[in-house]
């Protein structure tokens, strides 16, 4: 037909055209301007049809990868809360049964429980005041 423009049978001219017209226009595979100029010679409800289609993609794609995104960064951050909670844990009992080793050694006369004389005998041991110190205890207050 000769009333149509080159430019709009080169984009709209089919169905299958206008498809793949439609997909290059939201990937970037040509310019909005190029297929919507020739759109424009028809009216402009097919302008503001076009345009309502490119944003609606566009915000659908751009909402789906956003919340994709924050999902995955909130699961990582719980799952880094979770990790070092599970350290902080595992560090305390290990403090404890290190502390529970240690205060056994103290107990000189195996009665299961630490007496003050018994604790001050081991606060001058080299090895112990280190320990403390690793834990950040003062043993220059007791």
């Amino acid at each position: 037909n000769g009333d149509i423009s080159p430019e709009l049978d080169r984009f709209w001219s089919t169905l299958p055209q206008s498809m793949l017209t439609l997909f290059q226009a939201i990937s970037g595979g040509i310019s909005w301007v190029e297929c919507l100029d020739p759109l424009s010679d028809l009216g402009w409800w097919q302008v503001g049809l076009f345009i309502g289609y490119i944003a609606f993609v566009h915000f659908a794609v751009l909402n789906i990868l956003t919340g994709v995104f924050c999902q995955n960064a909130i699961e990582n951050a719980a799952h880094d809360q979770e990790l070092v909670a599970q350290q902080m844990l595992a560090e305390k009992q290990m403090y404890v049964r290190d502390m529970q080793s240690l205060f056994n050694e103290f107990d000189t006369d195996r009665s299961g429980s630490v007496t003050i004389a018994e604790f001050m005998d081991h606060l001058d041991d080299e090895n112990i005041q280190a320990y403390f110190d690793s834990l950040e205890l003062d043993t220059s207050d007791v």
